[in-house]
């Protein structure tokens, strides 16, 4: 469920950031992006690696190592970064067994999360930049690109 998952907004932050700061040629490190956010590293690395595995960040290791975004911001919806990170949080939710819950608390609940997802499926990464952009936050300049003939 979408409600329960606070984990969910830390890991939209944790895309923005990515989307916002890397370049085409440029990744983003996990420690600039916990000072950036202001969240302890520990804690951002295991969503990092899940949104490494549901393929909405692509990792490269070594000294200039980092994230960067595996697919155009256009195509990375917000339910995607959400589902990327429920999948895991389903499996640690205990079941209440309580006739309330189950026939009243439940059902909204799910009805609640079902028009979220939505919602969340009609929001881009893409939209999300724009937003800061408009915002008056400014993105670092990408590293030109050079040829050589």
């Amino acid at each position: 469920m979408l409600l329960r998952q606070d984990r969910a907004i830390i890991a939209l932050l944790i895309v923005t950031d990515v989307a916002f700061y890397s370049s085409r040629n440029n990744t983003v490190s996990a420690a600039d992006i916990s000072t950036r956010t202001t969240l302890p590293k520990r804690s951002i690395e295991p969503l990092l690696q899940l949104l490494s595995k549901a393929s909405i960040l692509e990792s490269t290791r070594g000294p200039h190592g980092g994230y960067h975004l595996a697919k155009p911001k256009r195509l990375i919806t917000v339910a995607s970064i959400i589902q990327a990170i429920s999948v895991q949080e389903k499996e640690k939710y205990t079941e209440i067994s309580s006739p309330l819950y189950q026939q009243v608390i439940k059902p909204f609940w799910e009805e609640t999360d079902h028009k979220i997802l939505k919602e969340a499926t009609k929001v881009t990464l893409q939209d999300l930049i724009k937003s800061a952009e408009e915002k008056g936050m400014k993105r670092p300049r990408p590293n030109p690109i050079y040829f050589t003939i």
